[in-house]
């Protein structure tokens, strides 16, 4: 993906959910951290620990123990210029903003208890790249995309989308739908709801259901977040309308036996 500037990136369905705060920051180039914390400060932004969350122009490298520590302990969230990758890290933070502070405090405690990553932090760190969030109150499409039942899920129950919601949360796909491709594939939760959020930004409660799925460790293992190709999802990709889109087997890989 070309760093070069696009002020309507969230024009794209999958993008839906960041831009109100996309809009705050079109212009004629790329945002820096003072833009990013002015929208933070807006929103009262605050890490698990109670801290403003600040987005901190990244200097130097480190590592994941040392990233998500120091965004545990003073609320700066490292953030590199002109990247893409980070840009919608942040836009993450302001969208979901409990639920990256909850998948933060666990990081720190699930790296502080070894000296390896554990199932749970390789999940957690799934789910923040790469991770999908399915609400609705109907389970029956989630458990049809997760036994990759793809012709039912995407087209014998395609009306079944209009009453579910999905909302990328993994940055790193979003980075990819920038230049998409089908095989982009995100990890997925589902959570059964009793009232579908409407079209547009997330609700609060919406962020703290996700918050309180990994506060109180629902996930405990990266298999328990089910791969859906994203734009296979109705809506998102102009091709999927044809029935033979899913019969791409290298991007809609049946279950195994």
């Amino acid at each position: 993906m070309s760093d070069a500037w696009r002020a309507d990136f969230a024009a794209a369905p999958p993008f839906a959910h960041l831009d109100p705060w996309a809009r705050e920051l079109a212009g004629s180039g790329w945002p820096d951290p003072a833009r990013l914390n002015r929208l933070a400060a807006s929103a009262r932004l605050v890490n698990a620990s109670g801290l403003p969350v600040r987005f901190q122009a990244q200097t130097r490298r480190c590592g994941q123990r040392d990233y998500e520590a120091g965004i545990l302990a003073t609320g700066e969230v490292p953030t590199r210029e002109g990247n893409w990758h980070d840009l919608l890290n942040a836009l993450t933070w302001l969208a979901f903003p409990q639920a990256k502070a909850a998948l933060n405090a666990l990081q720190c405690r699930q790296l502080e208890t070894g000296s390896r990553r554990g199932p749970v932090s390789d999940a957690a760190t799934l789910f923040d790249e790469s991770g999908l969030v399915l609400v609705g109150g109907d389970d029956g499409l989630a458990g049809l995309l997760a036994g990759r039942d793809w012709k039912a899920a995407f087209v014998t129950r395609r009306n079944a989308w209009s009453g579910v919601r999905p909302y990328v949360i993994g940055h790193a796909v979003l980075e990819k739908l920038l230049a998409p491709w089908p095989g982009i594939t995100a990890k997925c939760l589902f959570l059964p709801v009793a009232e579908l959020p409407r079209a547009g930004p997330p609700p609060a409660w919406l962020d703290r259901a996700i918050a309180e799925a990994w506060r109180r460790g629902g996930i405990t293992r990266p298999a328990e977040l089910f791969p859906v190709p994203v734009l296979g999802i109705p809506g998102w990709w102009p091709d999927n309308e044809d029935a033979a889109f899913y019969d791409n087997r290298e991007v809609f890989r049946p279950a195994r036996g």
